[in-house]
C-alpha cells in the first residue's frame, strides 16, 4: 500500500484520466467497490455500518461504499 498527499493523489487521478481515459467516476466506483470489498472480507457478519462522507471525491467513495452495503439490504447511516 502507499500513502500519497492530496496534491499527489490529483495528479495521479489526472495522468490516469488523460493518458489511460478513466473517467473520475470509475475511479470512484472502483475505489468504493475495493474498500466494500475489504470490509465485507474482514467483518463478513456485518449487519450495521456508519460511512463518514466528507467533501470532495472522496466523499463521492464513501457514498459508494453506501450503496454497495444498501444493495446487500445491510443498515447503512451516512
Amino acid at each position: 500500500m502507499f500513502v500519497v498527499t492530496p496534491e499527489e493523489m490529483k495528479k495521479i487521478d489526472n495522468r490516469t484520466t488523460h493518458e489511460f481515459g478513466l473517467e473520475g467516476k470509475i475511479l470512484m466506483e472502483n475505489a468504493g467497490r475495493s474498500v466494500f470489498d475489504l470490509i465485507l472480507n474482514k467483518i463478513p457478519s456485518c449487519d450495521k455500518i456508519t460511512v463518514l462522507c466528507g467533501k470532495g471525491n472522496n466523499g463521492g467513495d464513501g457514498f459508494v461504499i453506501a450503496r454497495y452495503f444498501l444493495n446487500r439490504g445491510k443498515d447503512v447511516s451516512i
